[in-house]
């Protein structure tokens, strides 16, 4: 089979600017930039190792790397009566995990998650004047970890280079508000919550050591999540 490799990409002298105007944009682009490099080395690492099958193996280690979508702290922030939603910024979720194969089906993921956005609203104040708006900013800054077992599907979806799983653990959640909008004033907010973390996905890989990762379900994050996972095979014993 023939090598199949990505065409070479100049950017635009304007793609400086467009980050600096959007960081949603940049995130996207950060997120596109590191999927290219990573299927280049892929590439490569297929070229001279063909023939590899993908799939689960006992004692593998595998990092992976992943963005959220659909933040469910963004979406169900709440004002009280005499505040007023404005625009969010910031940033998607992060999500972080590392997990290890105990069997050539099941494996044990320590999970970690980093959210941070701003929450701008306007919160309506009557002077002597009259009624006027003052401006607020909530920093949002979450932070999760915890742990899940992960069961490996291989064995009965049996489709080349894909490892489909399903998870399920618990995770810890530690979350600070800098300005929560509370009756009629602000206040610094920290809450500290367990959530279920249920999960189902699949990595599709691209050679031997690199696949490309999706997963969805619920964590009290995000519903949806996509990256890439780097897998560490166990030394052949001699």
């Amino acid at each position: 089979m023939r090598a199949f490799y990505l065409p070479e990409c100049n950017f635009p002298l304007i793609l400086p600017f467009i980050l600096l105007v959007c960081p949603f944009m940049k995130t996207c682009l950060t997120l596109l930039l590191s999927l290219c490099a990573i299927t280049g080395w892929a590439q490569q690492d297929s070229a001279s190792k063909k023939g590899t099958q993908a799939y689960y193996v006992r004692g593998s280690v595998i990092p992976s790397v992943a963005f959220g979508f659909i933040d469910a702290y963004r979406n169900n922030y709440s004002l009280p009566s005499g505040f007023a939603k404005n625009n969010t910024s910031g940033f998607v979720p992060v999500y972080i995990k590392l997990e290890y194969g105990l069997t050539a089906n099941i494996g044990l993921a320590a999970t970690l998650c980093y959210d941070a956005f701003n929450y701008n609203f306007s919160q309506q104040y009557v002077g002597s004047n009259g009624p006027f708006l003052r401006y607020r900013t909530d920093a949002f800054r979450g932070f999760s970890s915890g742990l899940a077992a992960f069961y490996h599907l291989g064995n009965v979806i049996r489709v080349k280079r894909l490892d489909p799983f399903a998870g399920i653990g618990l995770s810890i959640n530690n979350l600070r508000y800098n300005a929560y909008p509370q009756g009629d004033s602000l206040a610094i907010r920290t809450d500290h919550t367990t959530d279920l973390y249920v999960k189902v996905g699949a990595r599709y890989f691209i050679s031997r050591k690199f696949s490309l990762y999706g997963d969805a379900g619920y964590d009290n994050h995000t519903i949806f999540s996509f990256g890439f996972s780097c897998r560490f095979l166990p030394r052949k014993k001699s």
